[in-house]
């Protein structure tokens, strides 16, 4: 099997899901997502951090609604692996090993389990990775500099999974990064010293994410640019980490905030404005649009005509986010000009294609060793 090349961590709705669908073969076959189930109901979440008592109280709707999401998952997959984390609704457990669990038992996907997460549900995802022969991932989520008790604590998970041995991908999640203060490489590359002896890992991946969680209330019509704080920290980490017999993968949250999954699937509408967006080589490209307005449709194409005309703008043949892009610009009236779900799904598109693109350029694509079967 071909290691992944890229890992975007995605929430589990349909903006992502259509995105993921509609990348070229070529870029899908590098690319496994970590997908990550939204809350159904309730308040927003925030991963790593369990409310005082379940939420969601409905555990038919639930179990309903989480057989619709996984099913949508693997339809999207097309019989290729990727990651699948429950976090947000594994408060109940019944609606997860009756709506999630089953169903991954005959795909290829993986279940997710992490430091903190209940025992059964570790039990369950070793349970499933041993049945399915697929393996299980664990998300370790890094706030700081690591040390021996996080250590102590994968390898407790380690212990917990047992014997005999299954294939377990290591994923390391820093989260957020989204200004130059900060010293998540140095996190990522403390977690790899000290997790990465622990166990033959089948696959390693940084992910970090840099998009903005909120713009200023005054945002100017001409793009803004956000830093890419994620990719200067792969490109941190590569250096150090260059020839070492661990690869590890690159990955990010796409072309969207790291909250794309604590926000509930039925949480009604947005703020009046949504977000153009377009990825540069160290950048991303920002026009604030209105979503509702006498002249919203006019407003939203002269700002896609302000992407599409940046000297980054790569052309309508590169991707499917391009061509929306182009076509948006270029077209009339209210039809086709999209709303903030769409502007996602087209930013998507064309992040992903542009970062496996990038990435095939690096010799030996990951980091450290050569992945198996480039």
């Amino acid at each position: 099997m071909v290691e992944p090349l890229y890992v975007p961590v995605l929430p589990v709705k349909r903006n992502a899901l259509g995105a993921y669908a509609a990348l070229a073969p070529s870029v899908r076959a590098r690319t496994m997502p970590l997908w990550t189930l939204a809350p159904r109901t309730g308040p927003p979440r925030s991963l790593g951090h369990r409310p005082e008592a379940p939420v969601d109280r409905d555990t038919t709707a639930l179990t309903h609604w989480l057989q619709v999401r996984v099913s949508e998952v693997i339809k999207a997959q097309q019989a290729t692996p990727a990651w699948l984390d429950a976090f947000h609704v594994e408060d109940e457990r019944r609606p997860v090993t009756t709506g999630v669990w089953e169903l991954l038992a005959d795909s290829p996907l993986r279940p997710v389990t992490g430091v903190g997460r209940a025992e059964w549900q570790t039990t369950a995802c070793a349970e499933l990775a041993r049945a399915s022969g697929n393996g299980l991932g664990i998300r370790v989520l890094l706030n700081g500099l690591p040390d021996e008790r996080r250590t102590d604590a994968v390898q407790g998970l380690l212990d917990r999974i047992g014997s005999p041995p299954v294939a377990v991908d290591l994923l390391l999640d820093l989260g957020a990064v989204t200004d130059e203060h900060h010293s998540a490489d140095k996190w990522a590359l403390r977690a790899l010293d000290l997790l990465g002896p622990l166990y033959r890992w089948r696959t390693v991946a940084v992910m970090a994410g840099a998009f903005p969680g909120s713009l200023p209330e005054f945002f100017p019509a001409a793009p803004e640019e956000a830093h890419r704080f994620d990719w200067d920290i792969w490109h941190m980490v590569r250096h150090v980490w260059s020839g070492h017999p661990l690869p590890v993968t690159y990955g990010d949250y796409g072309a969207h905030h790291t909250g794309g999954a604590d926000q509930p699937s039925d949480s009604g509408g947005g703020p009046p404005w949504g977000v153009l967006r377009y990825t540069a080589e160290r950048t991303f490209l920002l026009v604030k649009t209105p979503t509702a307005g006498e002249d919203r449709s006019v407003i939203v194409r002269s700002h896609a005509r302000q992407l599409v005309g940046a000297h980054d703008f790569r052309g309508p043949a590169f991707s499917a986010g391009e061509r929306w892009l182009r076509d948006c610009a270029y077209g009339e009236g209210g039809s086709g000009s999209g709303n903030p779900a769409t502007w996602i799904w087209a930013g998507h598109i064309q992040h992903m294609t542009y970062v496996v693109h990038t990435l095939r350029a690096f010799p030996g694509h990951a980091v450290g060793a050569l992945p198996v079967g480039a």
